[in-house]
């Protein structure tokens, strides 16, 4: 059972009145600092020690809701040094690749680690996750928010994967092997198909994620003509989510929807 809001806790707080339009707004609490926005300010005192849920008022009235942040909230306001994969894509990829309590998972590119964050709570504190990042700097960022995640959001939990970063390039090898998942999140998978081949453990899957059409027709004739007998392609999806509204007796979708991000192929090694 969590505890009540605490010092050095990383929370949300939600606008509650029409002309806030529902804001989210994520602040780690300091005893004896203050929250400003545009209706006023909230002492952060007045935050610690209430229980989740619980609405403080700011200086000039207004209510706002105190709520920890979902996984997918905090990744919408992480720092980002590279694009990140929305929410939605992330939660088809767990599935997709049947991320299980214990598993050897490997990445690549680990980017600004929002995937790495989600593999990490599903693999528990049992598994492990690879990431290799060609860049430097976005290995410096993705530690930070892997680190802020886990160490200041007490609904992170406490069962987090081991993780390894390696600054490395999967085109050129992947040191690791009998692997039980590998994910590909870079711009051209088929070059890294031969280390694939070489590091999944058969019946092991494997999940490419590519934004274009062209480069997913690239991957699965690649697949066709020279792995055929090393993988079985399992399926290529497209996830699109579209929130719905109630207001009183009116219902209809929001007209923003998130439709097309990219394409996600499974595929499962085979033995040979």
């Amino acid at each position: 059972m969590l505890k009540r809001i605490g010092d050095d806790e990383l929370i949300q707080l939600l606008e509650l009145e029409p002309k806030g339009r529902g804001r989210r707004h994520q602040i780690l609490l300091r005893a004896g600092s203050y929250f400003s926005y545009s209706r006023g300010k909230v002492a952060h005192d007045d935050i610690i020690g209430v229980e989740e849920g619980a609405t403080v008022n700011s200086s000039l009235g207004d209510p706002l809701l105190v709520l920890r942040p979902t996984l997918g909230e905090y990744i919408s306001e992480m720092r980002k040094g590279s694009q990140v994969l929305y929410a939605k894509d992330i939660a088809a990829i767990l599935i997709l690749a049947d991320i299980f309590p214990g598993a050897r998972v490997l990445e690549a590119g680990t980017g600004s680690g929002a995937l790495t964050i989600a593999l990490l709570r599903a693999v528990c504190s049992d598994g492990e996750v690879i990431s290799y990042e060609r860049r430097s700097e976005f290995q410096e960022i993705a530690v930070r928010n892997i680190e802020t995640f886990f160490g200041k959001m007490r609904s992170a939990g406490g069962s987090a994967g081991k993780l390894i970063l390696k600054q490395g390039d999967v085109y050129e090898g992947i040191d690791e092997c009998e692997l039980d998942r590998v994910i590909l999140d870079v711009s051209e998978p088929w070059r890294a198909l031969h280390s694939v081949e070489h590091a999944l453990r058969p019946g092991g899957i494997l999940v490419c994620y590519v934004p274009t059409v062209l480069q997913i027709y690239k991957l699965s004739r690649r697949m066709e003509l020279r792995y055929e007998r090393s993988f079985r392609v399992m399926g290529i999806y497209e996830v699109g989510v579209r929130e719905w509204e109630i207001k009183g007796r009116s219902m209809r979708p929001q007209h923003r929807a998130i439709v097309h991000t990219g394409f996600i192929f499974v595929a499962r090694r085979l033995y040979s």
